[in-house]
């Protein structure tokens, strides 16, 4: 990681903010809105700014040296998958559903389009995210039915799988294994907080957690080369 890539990342996190902001907030169905309290705000500019220094400090992922344009349009691609996951995770927070306009897109994209920007396309570029797709849907669904993981987190486990897949198994395995832990931690606070209180449990929003799981996975993968 070099300064270079530091501030690159953090640029292109604050253009990724307003982004994700308006597209949760076409998404939002109901009478509530994205928060825009200062602590909403910085919460939202951090998390934007570190998946931003995530992606440009991944190699898979970024222009190769000299550019080029497959590796140029990689880069795109992931930066738009960051601004899609991190709208699906305000949207879980703020009315606990992941929506389908989402979680459809970036599977399909992620297992048709993916694999022909890989840099040579192969047979294993070809079948890696559809493999990584399968693999987190199972554990997705496994969640769902023994933990608080509703279909929409198992949907959007899905399309992170495929797009970490892309990047390589050490990716697609961090990614895996940051989301559980973050989701663990998720669950376990809020039902702590709702005992203390005095109230019944409640579905936590894991959006947050695979999302999560991602930005380090992108992150990792940049470690690899």
């Amino acid at each position: 990681m070099t300064a270079g890539s530091v501030v690159a990342g953090a640029v292109i996190g604050a253009v990724m903010t307003p982004l994700v902001y308006l597209l949760a907030a076409l998404l939002l169905t109901g009478p509530d809105r994205v928060p825009r309290s200062p602590l909403a705000l910085t919460a939202l500019l951090a998390a934007c700014m570190a998946t931003g220094v995530a992606i440009t400090t991944s190699a898979s992922i970024m222009a190769a040296t000299p550019p080029t344009v497959r590796g140029t349009i990689t880069g795109v691609a992931y930066a738009l998958f960051a601004v899609g996951v991190l709208a699906a995770a305000v949207v879980d927070v703020v009315e606990r559903r992941i929506p389908n306009r989402i979680t459809y897109p970036l599977i399909l994209t992620g297992v048709l389009g993916l694999p022909w920007l890989a840099q040579p396309v192969t047979g294993w570029a070809l079948l890696a995210p559809v493999l990584g797709a399968i693999g987190s849907g199972v554990i997705g669904l496994l969640n769902a039915l023994l933990a608080d993981q509703g279909l929409g987190d198992v949907k959007l486990a899905v399309a992170v799988g495929a797009w970490m897949a892309h990047l390589g198994l050490l990716a697609w395995v961090t990614g895996v294994l940051a989301g559980q832990l973050l989701m663990i931690i998720a669950v376990a606070n809020t039902q702590i907080r709702r005992r203390r209180s005095g109230l019944p449990p409640d579905y936590t929003p894991l959006g947050p957690s695979l999302a999560g799981g991602a930005v380090l996975a992108v992150a990792v993968a940049g470690f690899q080369f």
